[in-house]
């Protein structure tokens, strides 16, 4: 995945490279029956004190998530909407060793086990029943049946762009009796959610149908100080049609969506701090950003019974998005330079597989896929000629189009992915043995199609990906295992600029991880789950946005700077202490760390031996230094009480707390993001149709910076970053039929 030039260019400035990624479209398992119950659902009743089994399909076949030998957090529908998550902090707040942030497009950047780079490369793949898509991110828990999160390396069911992990989010499907639900919300900041659903047969037995929509809208809580209004105020509203029809051997689905937001928060929302650990809801742009994307996909699913115990299952998605952006590079409080881009964004994908579905010892998966990922970026820049008597400070100048020189570019880029993949088990009582494997052939390209910067570039690269695994049962509700797996982030090109503005492309080699994982999954009492993974992760050729010397001045380029070494554990237990009372808590350690890397830092004032730096900074070795991203620990506690008041009618609360230790924002440990909390809390009342409830996350009103980059050794004198969510509150009411 690559950067429009709009951040590239801000990249020139501030050192960072935007991630277009992801969107959440579509569909499930549509295997399952309409009749079952919601997400977290036991195949047997459970009693009223006791835990219910969780129903995943991580390896792409329903499964309790205890018998699966990886690390897997998953969250259903009921959870998601009391623990409010409608943003992807959200989930890295519930979720140990998941550095996570969304930003101002609805994009987000994420790193899982010190895997990934935000800003540069996607890392952790993002999935809708399997169809992987670049673009776009809404959570909207109305419509979603549960979220799991995948840690490790997916690459040999998953392919590439998993190589720290999946996230896949499980839409609900129609129901077979007509229901439905509509729901309001209002907070501070002038936030304003409408949403509703309508669910039940078309033809009865045969044809189901479910509509959703949602429409979503707020001032925005960071005010431009320069232009006096706020800055990331923004609408966003979507809707999603889905239709199953079931017939004796055939059961087939289409997902339509549509999703279309409005932000005056732009790609490059960031601000200027005085330091890595000064925070401002104040920004000083003079241009005012803007960001607006529409984004259409259509996904078929088909499964057909062929008898003996196998299905057949085709999956075809196609995916198209149109984003506009203008974004203030300088950041600065006069209108001196900007971008504006327009990107057309295409992917089409297949994959056929067939799978046994019986209840014999034998598991087995095999299938074919092909992906068309393209994107075509129109970008113009512009900025402010510093001529003889220049002053970007007068109006009349700066509002004057001679006085300013544009130059524009349209990179257009190709990708195609072709792969083979398989995954079979054996269980060989107490025993189970695991092995999987993938080819994936993938090639890439680059074409500058504009005069008289035009280039070319190609690359393709084959990867196989295998995965192993063992576990031992010491009886049902007790495993043990050990996981060994690769995965990989194809290389690519993106568009750098040389010290004179000419843009080149700037091609990587794939990054690589070989994987670990030893851990234990066990449930004690039919009352307490307790999951605990220690894992050490191999990680070659990490990416990330470094400066290099160019006609002796220092530019911004996207290169692999090296390898790291991964290690830490994880712990999640969950117990129903009564049958009112539920309690979550996870933690999770991660150190990242630097292999032998000779280096030039250039934030240093003097170098290590006592010398004046270089202009390419001084000479360093990262051996031993910790990874950027890679928060040292992270925690989260949550509460969940529910206490039926009379027979229709329940009180619930819910308090959630995370905690998140300290990282660094740069290769060379100069720029140090400090340990913070967040506390959220939640009250509802529910009757037999309704609900009403309230909100507020980040109780205490704390900031911190979700990025930060020093800009000064790029010519700029500040650094750039963008600001966390304040305290947010909202009250809410549902209704259903």
């Amino acid at each position: 995945m690559t950067n429009t030039p709009t951040q590239q260019s801000a990249l020139r400035l501030s050192g960072f490279t935007a991630l277009s990624i992801l969107g959440i479209l579509s569909s499930n398992s549509i295997l399952h029956a309409q009749t079952t119950p919601p997400p977290q659902v036991a195949a047997t009743q459970s009693a009223p004190d006791t835990l219910e089994e969780l129903i995943v399909t991580a390896r792409k076949r329903s499964e309790i998530v205890q018998d699966i030998p990886e690390s897997i957090q998953a969250f259903g529908a009921r959870e998601l909407a009391d623990a409010h998550l409608t943003k992807l902090d959200d989930l890295g707040g519930l979720v140990s060793n998941l550095n996570i942030t969304t930003r101002s497009d609805n994009n987000p950047d994420v790193v899982m086990r010190g895997v990934g780079s935000f800003g540069v490369v996607q890392g952790v793949g993002f999935y809708a029943n399997d169809v992987q898509l670049f673009d776009g991110q809404t959570v909207r828990p109305e419509d979603l049946e549960r979220i799991e999160v995948l840690k490790g390396p997916q690459g040999t069911l998953y392919g590439g762009n998993n190589i720290g992990g999946a996230i896949k989010y499980i839409t609900k499907l129609p129901t077979d009796t007509f229901e439905g639900e509509a729901a309001v919300e209002a907070g501070n900041y002038h936030t304003q959610t409408y949403s509703g659903v309508v669910s039940g047969p078309l033809v009865a037995g045969v044809l189901d149908g479910r509509i959703s929509f949602f429409d979503t809208r707020s001032d925005g809580f960071i005010r431009n100080t320069v232009l006096n209004d706020n800055a990331n105020e923004g609408q966003e509203r979507g809707g999603r049609i889905t239709l199953v029809y079931r017939g004796d051997a055939t059961v087939a689905a289409l997902y339509l969506n549509g999703d279309w937001t409005r932000s005056g928060a732009g790609a490059n929302l960031y601000y200027r701090p005085a330091s890595a650990d000064a925070y401002t809801l104040d920004v000083t742009d003079g241009t005012y950003p803007s960001y607006s994307r529409e984004l259409f996909s259509a996904t078929f699913k088909l499964e057909q019974d062929l008898g003996g115990d196998v299905t057949l299952t085709s999956l075809s998605s196609a995916f198209h998005s149109f984003n506009y952006s203008v974004t203030d590079t300088d950041k600065g409080p006069f209108p001196i330079q900007s971008g504006s881009d327009h990107v057309r964004h295409n992917v089409g994908s297949q994959e056929v597989r067939l799978a046994n579905s019986g209840a014999g010892p034998f598991k087995w998966l095999v299938g074919v896929f092909g992906q068309i990922n393209n994107n075509d970026t129109a970008h113009l820049s512009t900025a402010f000629n510093f001529g003889p008597g220049a002053d970007p400070t007068d109006p009349t100048q700066t509002s004057n189009p001679a006085n300013f020189t544009s130059q524009f570019t349209d990179p257009l880029q190709r990708h195609h992915e072709y792969a083979l993949f398989g995954n079979a088990s054996y269980t060989w009582n107490p025993w189970t043995f695991e092995a999987g494997l993938r080819a994936d052939y993938n090639t890439s390209s680059m074409t500058e199609s504009q005069p008289p910067y035009y280039f070319t570039a190609s690359q393709h690269g084959t990867e196989v990906l295998p995965k192993f695994s063992a576990s031992y049962h010491f009886d049902k509700d007790i495993m043990a295992y050990t996981t060994i797996s690769r995965g990989f982030e194809p290389g690519d090109f993106v568009e750098d600029f040389d010290a004179a503005g000419n843009p080149f492309a700037t091609q990587f080699k794939p990054e690589t991880t070989w994987n670990y994982e030893a851990g234990l999954k066990s449930t004690l009492f039919d009352r307490v789950r307790l999951n605990a993974a220690i894992f050490y992760i191999a990680y070659k050729d990490r990416l990330f946005q470094t400066n290099v010397l160019q006609a002796g001045q220092l530019v911004g380029v996207t290169e692999n700077v090296g390898d790291s070494h991964n290690y830490g554990g994880e712990f999640e237990v969950s117990t129903r202490l009564t049958k009112d009372l539920f309690v979550i808590a996870s933690f999770g350690v991660t150190k990242a760390i630097w292999g032998n890397i000779p280096w030039n830092d250039p934030d240093l004032a003097v170098c290590p031996d006592g010398t004046a730096p270089p202009a390419a900074g001084c000479a360093v070795n990262l051996k031993g230094r910790t990874a950027p991203n890679a928060p040292s620990y992270q925690g989260s506690l949550s509460l969940d009480w529910s206490h039926h008041l009379t027979d229709s009618l329940v009180f619930g609360a819910r308090a959630d707390a995370s905690f998140v230790g300290s990282s660094y924002w740069d290769v060379t440990d100069n720029y140090r993001q400090n340990p913070y909390q967040i506390v959220n809390l939640g009250v509802r009342l529910e009757g037999g149709q309704w609900t009403v409830s309230g909100h507020v996350s980040n109780v205490f009103d704390k900031l911190y910076n979700t990025a930060f980059i020093s800009a000064a050794e790029l010519g700029a004198p500040y650094g750039a970053a963008s600001v966390s969510r304040p305290r947010l509150w909202t009250i809410s009411a549902s209704y259903r039929w």
